[in-house]
């Protein structure tokens, strides 16, 4: 739980320091004001990054640096940026590596181009996936980090006039190794979030909403080894030279969201990519916010923070009833243009903010 937070030079939000109340948090004001970029400085708390842009852009365009700290139930937690320099995080007054934030303020981010991961680029889908990965499992952050550093070399003399085969050989078996264990990480992770997929959407859409997402460890699951991966890449080998990149490994995954729907005695699977409503892919967004904050919740042994940035003005009726009547027990920050995009049962619970022109002030409950 987010107990304060003092802000300094962080997009629009110049200087601003708030108390907050363990229940619910409402930031109402009109569109640019600063209300995303209050959210988007909780966020950082928890990951030390935006969910919607680089350091470059969140840092105030007037400063060469930015700063927020935050005091949690258990930790106070600082995170420094500057243009030229890493990110910085700090936690009880220690420098600490940025991955040693994780888990110390979870949060989980409801935000309106989400929508994206749906209909989106393979990318989004994969980030999603890996940034769940990564706050459950430092292993597999620490394998993902160091597939894409040698990914980065390999397609490095991939690019170079005359690539040397000994080095290639060299990347592609650090690459078998990191990447059969990415994939077997991915495996465990996804059949995971299926089996609680399966019961939020049963429970309130009265249908499977479901992760179809293939890869060698799903399709071979005795025969594919590390052996196998290797030899995978040798063979692409004429392949890489003509396109100077490497085209097999788990950073060209994909995954497609299924929504089970009955036609006479048969059972479709609609691929909601292509072929959902923009409803049904709100409705999957907002399913996988309740999956990732369940799983967190089971991981770590506290309930996540919810920070849903705009969430009523995107939502229609009963995709807004979705999402605010299933809401897990917690501390929330909820976003809005208006209160009257939200339900009277969170209004009266709670403590009211207004943003203008990237001032803060606390109206009370």
């Amino acid at each position: 739980m987010l107990k304060s937070i003092a802000v300094e030079k962080f997009r629009n939000l110049n200087k601003v320091k708030l108390n907050f109340s363990r229940n619910v948090n409402i930031i109402v004001g009109d569109n640019g004001q600063g209300k995303t970029s209050l959210l988007e400085a909780i966020y950082l708390l928890s990951y030390a990054k935006s969910f919607r842009a680089n350091k470059s852009q969140i840092i105030n365009w007037q400063a060469d640096w930015a700063r927020i700290a935050g005091l949690t139930d258990k930790d106070e937690i600082e995170i420094k940026l500057r243009r030229d320099q890493e990110t910085q995080a700090f936690i009880n007054k220690k420098k600490k590596k940025v991955t040693d934030l994780l888990g110390r303020f979870v949060s989980v981010i409801f935000y309106p181009e989400e929508i994206g991961m749906i209909s989106g680029p393979p990318n989004l889908r994969r980030s999603w996936l890996d940034k769940l990965g990564s706050i459950t499992s430092k292993r597999y952050l620490r394998d993902l980090v160091d597939y894409q550093k040698s990914l980065l070399n390999k397609n490095k003399i991939l690019k170079s006039p005359g690539p040397d085969p000994e080095q290639i050989e060299i990347w592609n078996k650090n690459l078998a190794k990191l990447g059969t264990r990415i994939w077997q990480a991915r495996q465990r992770n996804t059949e995971e979030i299926n089996r609680t997929l399966e019961i939020y959407s049963v429970r309130l859409l009265k249908q499977r909403v479901l992760i179809e997402y293939t890869s060698p460890t799903f399709n071979k699951r005795e025969q594919f080894t590390e052996a196998a991966y290797f030899r995978t890449l040798n063979l692409q080998r004429g392949l890489e030279r003509k396109f100077r990149v490497t085209l097999f490994g788990p950073h060209r995954d994909d995954f497609r969201f299924v929504k089970e729907e009955a036609s006479e005695k048969n059972i479709l699977k609609k691929n909601l990519g292509p072929f959902g409503s923009r409803a049904e892919q709100r409705q999957a967004v907002i399913l996988l916010g309740f999956v990732e904050a369940k799983i967190l919740t089971d991981h770590f042994g506290q309930t996540p923070t919810l920070v849903l940035d705009d969430a009523g003005s995107e939502l229609d009726e009963n995709n807004r009833a979705l999402l605010f009547e299933h809401l897990p027990a917690g501390q929330i920050f909820i976003s809005t243009t208006s209160l009257d995009l939200l339900p009277g049962t969170v209004k009266r619970k709670g403590t009211i903010f207004r943003v203008d022109k990237g001032t803060v002030n606390s109206l009370g409950n």
